[in-house]
């Protein structure tokens, strides 16, 4: 589960960077997702960084795999869910 905070001092611009970097991985999921929940993932977990996604079967499994490429930088981690839901 991804924890934000909310800071009213002006950010730094290393804080500024990171969290434009962020933006653009939350840009690039909403327009991959469709092509990353599939059957063939349901039950995993995806985790996104630097446009790039790390597929694994636990959240830390998928976690581990984005940061040993990217070590310095910040991944969402989404679950694709189990089973197809109904659609409305």
């Amino acid at each position: 589960m991804a924890v934000f905070s909310v800071k009213t001092e002006k950010m730094s611009e290393e804080e500024s960077r990171k969290a434009r970097l962020r933006h653009e991985d939350f840009i690039w999921w909403s327009d991959n997702s469709p092509r990353l929940v599939v059957k063939e993932n349901r039950g995993k977990y995806i985790a996104v960084v630097n446009k790039e996604a790390f597929l694994g079967n636990t959240y830390k499994e998928a976690e581990a795999k984005a940061m040993v490429k990217y070590p310095n930088r910040q991944c969402f981690v989404f679950r694709v869910p189990s089973r197809e839901g109904k659609r409305i």
